[in-house]
């Protein structure tokens, strides 16, 4: 199944105010576009677009508001960022890219608010890889860029440290001027900082290609998902040595189990309290590690069950869990930057690196 991921777009601007901007667009018929002031010194407005998928209608899209753009005078200074907004979660699979992308534009238009059609959030080992990655490969993304967004105080560089130790989303976080920023999570996004200003299609097209395959990656190749199953060794004397629940736990965690009558002997307890001692037990292994087998399962219909009925401790127990797992080194996708990326988008880059040495 594809995966389909989409991508909000800010692109801001000097030279032309909010009002010149917003008739220039609306003049030219293109909708869904949300223009406002950043707040950053020298930028004059902010083009919010609505969220888009990869597709032709996307690249048209973009197209078109770059052309506008130009043609009224938008200039791009080195305080203009261009900021990417990509969805936390996939866009539900009863949609596609074009249908998806053509609602979006329609519904901002109508309810100047986003669609959303989204699934299930990314799990927090997703998002912790794509910082991981990030990281590890921040030396080939500063040269992408110009040397302005490589030590910039409102896209600064991820921390190998935090990353390590974050156990959640708060903690991964670094803060709103960093890189990547989690601040939006709520909002349904991560958003990706580092891309210089930019009113040119191509260089905002592919920067999106490159995002979108980014995170795809790490979802569909670098993790498993649905159930997965744990052998899990029981413990052998989770109880004091010596003890008559210590012994009753050594006599029931073997191949066959124990009766009532054989734990009553070594033990001296009554049958009320081996079973007290049951019901202990399972408290400390968990329900699923003690067996309980009954007379009639020991083919008696009749008789005592003092004699007949039998308690195991399994030695070894299946774990079930639904969620998400890394995948093992010899099915895990590589960690690179460039990894899934089609060739074509590859070769842009490349020229691109080679153009800013």
């Amino acid at each position: 199944m594809t995966l389909l991921l989409s991508g909000g777009i800010e692109i801001e601007t000097h030279g032309v105010s909010v009002p010149n901007v917003k008739r220039a667009l609306n003049d030219n018929g293109i909708k869904g576009c949300l223009v406002k002031p950043d707040g950053t010194p020298n930028v004059d407005a902010e083009i919010v677009l609505p969220p888009l998928v990869p597709c032709q209608v996307a690249k048209e899209y973009i197209e078109s508001v770059c052309r506008v753009l130009s043609d009224i005078g938008c200039r791009i200074n080195q305080s203009c960022g261009l900021h990417v907004h990509i969805g936390n979660a996939p866009i539900s699979d009863t949609t596609h890219a074009a249908r998806f992308t053509g609602d979006s534009i329609l519904h901002t238009e109508r309810t100047s608010n986003f669609l959303s059609q989204h699934g299930e959030t990314f799990d927090f080992p997703i998002v912790k890889d794509l910082f991981f990655r990030w990281e590890r490969q921040q030396d080939i993304i500063n040269k992408l860029f110009p040397r302005s967004r490589t030590n910039n105080r409102y896209c600064k560089p991820l921390n190998a440290t935090k990353i390590d130790n974050a156990v959640n989303i708060q903690q991964l976080n670094h803060g709103k001027f960093y890189a990547i920023n989690l601040d939006t999570w709520r909002r349904g996004t991560i958003e990706f900082r580092q891309h210089s200003g930019t009113i040119e299609a191509n260089k905002i097209w592919n920067w999106f290609l490159f995002l979108n395959n980014f995170v795809t990656w790490t979802v569909q190749n670098r993790f498993e998902h649905g159930e997965t199953s744990t052998t899990i060794e029981t413990p052998t004397a989770p109880f004091r040595n010596g003890s008559r629940v210590g012994v009753q736990y050594t006599m029931m965690r073997s191949e066959n189990g124990v009766t009532t009558r054989d734990i009553i002997d070594a033990t001296g307890c009554s049958e009320q309290r081996v079973r007290a001692a049951v019901s202990e037990i399972r408290n400390r292994v968990g329900d699923n590690a003690v067996v309980t087998h009954t007379q009639q399962s020991n083919g008696a219909r009749y008789g005592d069950g003092t004699d007949l009925t039998r308690y195991q401790v399994l030695q070894t127990i299946e774990s079930e869990a639904s969620g998400i797992t890394m995948l093992p080194e010899n099915r895990i996708g590589a960690p690179s930057i460039w990894s899934g990326l089609d060739d074509s988008e590859f070769e842009w880059w490349q020229d691109r690196i080679v153009a800013l040495a």
